[in-house]
């Protein structure tokens, strides 16, 4: 083993979180709903989240044979949740087409609905312990700093993938990063990095809307909103609009029509008329 390998794998051992519960337990099924909920979710607020979900649907077959709101129900706290949908539609063609067996091959895995280069190796780095990297943004920062290639050692793909995650989430961060606290400082092409080197240039007044006015804040409240209903019931657009105007004050009937058109195309929204609920 290289003695780069050696040193980030030492680091590893020591100071990274092997004991998120993905990693704790080495499945495919686990892996999936982790590399979905990470997407755009801190780890912090993953970890419970996963917990519930992995409890309320154990394997693929049981969240393949859920329903939309059902999943929809669990996914509650992690936002965008189109990826409950996709998540879904993932292990519904897991079980069609592997009879409930994740796939190990790149090809099989970029075939089914939803999975795409990065979750793919992914799957296979973490499930599977093939040579694959998936490349995040920590790991390209990382090797782009270092100024070389980085592939996992044989045999070694979660932990060096698992390593490499850590290492730019705690130490080689975008703007803070702590190179004399890096084991891969000494073969770093950038080390050491000031701090001042990483700060991105401040943005122009007026360049970001504040999120409560953003069409993904009022989707997410219509969707919590039609969380709230029993089972098989449904709440006309008037009712909808009135129970969210609190949360989304000036926005019309007109534009909750809008949204919930939106999320009936994603399909996390199923609409009877002048009804709508979470989609089954």
């Amino acid at each position: 083993m290289k003695p780069i390998e050696s040193r980030l794998l030492e680091w590893y051992g020591v100071h990274g979180r092997a004991d998120l519960p993905w990693r704790v337990v080495r499945d495919p099924y686990y892996t999936l709903v982790s590399e979905f909920m990470l997407q755009q979710t801190q780890v912090d607020r993953v970890v419970p989240k996963f917990r519930t979900f992995v409890q309320r649907f154990p394997t693929i077959e049981t969240l393949a044979a859920a329903s939309v709101a059902d999943v929809l129900r669990e996914w509650k706290g992690l936002g965008y949740n189109s990826r409950a949908v996709r998540l879904k539609r993932v292990a519904e063609a897991v079980v069609e087409r592997h009879g409930g067996r994740m796939p190990e091959s790149a090809s099989a895995l970029l075939d089914l609905p939803g999975i795409g280069p990065y979750t793919a190796s992914a799957i296979r780095a973490f499930a599977f312990d093939v040579d694959d990297l998936p490349v995040d943004t920590n790991v390209r920062r990382i090797v782009e700093r270092v100024g070389q290639p980085l592939e996992p050692p044989g045999g070694k793909a979660h932990d060096w993938a698992s390593a490499l995650m850590d290492l730019g989430a705690t130490i080689c961060k975008a703007r803070v990063p702590k190179c004399l606290l890096c084991p891969l400082q000494s073969e770093c092409a950038s080390a050491p990095l000031s701090p001042s080197a990483c700060v991105p240039a401040p943005r122009k007044r007026g360049d970001t809307v504040p999120f409560e006015k953003t069409a993904r804040y009022a989707r997410g409240r219509v969707i919590d909103r039609l969380r709230e209903l029993p089972p098989g019931k449904r709440i006309s657009f008037l009712d909808l609009h009135r129970d969210l105007e609190p949360l989304l004050p000036g926005r019309t009937v007109e534009e909750v029509r809008a949204f919930v058109r939106a999320l009936e195309r994603d399909g996390l929204i199923a609409r009877d008329g002048e009804s709508v609920a979470l989609a089954e």
